[in-house]
């Protein structure tokens, strides 16, 4: 006779995304991480969330390079070129079919001695996500999406880096529970100083008689590589964008507001 788990796990995988998870591709089923691994106890890691359309991973380049910056900033040595980064996300796309999806990398310090010692962790761990992106609702392009200024304030560059994307979200989870609860997509965190930062994930920009203003890196926010690119169109287009600081009443006044 057949062994049922067996057969529940062929049908599962017939429907089920395949995970990278340390050299081996696996399916959504099998993809377990240690307990001891510090990416799963601390949040001890790095990670990027990249878009593929048609196939292709849209500035793949910036989010690998932007990955090796957070890790350095919290002393996490990649062992992996950036050639072999960009053939494991394009292997995962191939792999479960997709054109057009979310890729979510993620790079653990690895298993250690438990506590806060970092000693011993000489194996980091590599995870890729997949998601099939199958667009946003009809009214969010017509209606645009609701979003609501939180209590959570963004934590200061003086206490955490923001250009390190870490594993632990913590901050930007608690602000996106508070929009929730006031029925809102998303949630608007201010700086410590009241300035208008950033979203639970996703930069901010404004436009008033013209001009475009999105806040100062120098606010504590993560410098987003669309944000990036909406700034250079801008000034090659000869539209004026201003880098800096601004309370939340001028989005209030603002006549339009969009969000990367």
């Amino acid at each position: 006779m057949k062994n049922p788990v067996a057969s529940y796990r062929e049908l599962a995988s017939l429907f089920s995304m395949l995970i990278f998870i340390n050299g081996n591709m696996v399916g959504e089923e099998d993809a377990n991480v240690s307990v001891f691994d510090r990416g799963f106890l601390y949040g001890d890691g790095v990670f990027e969330t990249l878009r593929s359309y048609k196939g292709v991973i849209f500035h793949i380049d910036n989010h690998i390079d932007r990955l090796f910056e957070s890790a350095n900033a919290i002393y996490l040595r990649i062992p992996f070129t950036r050639e072999y980064l960009s053939e494991v996300l394009y292997k995962t796309l191939r792999e479960n079919n997709l054109m057009e999806a979310y890729l979510r990398l993620m790079i653990t310090r690895g298993e250690g001695e438990p506590g806060l010692n970092i000693d011993g962790c000489t194996n980091p761990g590599i995870i890729v996500i997949p998601k099939a992106f199958n667009g946003y609702p009809e009214k969010t392009y017509t209606e645009g999406i609701s979003a609501a200024i939180v209590k959570t304030r963004r934590i200061p560059p003086s206490a955490l880096n923001p250009s390190i994307k870490s594993l632990n979200f913590l901050n930007n989870i608690m602000a996106r529970i508070e929009a929730r609860k006031l029925d809102a997509s998303e949630g608007i965190m201010l700086s410590t100083e009241g300035y208008v930062a950033e979203g639970t994930v996703c930069n901010i920009f404004i436009i008033k008689n013209g001009i475009i203003k999105t806040p100062a890196l120098s606010v504590g926010i993560l410098n987003g590589v669309t944000r990036s690119i909406v700034i250079g169109l801008a000034t090659k287009n000869n539209l004026t964008i201003l880098e800096q600081p601004f309370p939340p009443d001028e989005i209030y006044d603002a006549d339009e507001c969009f969000i990367t």
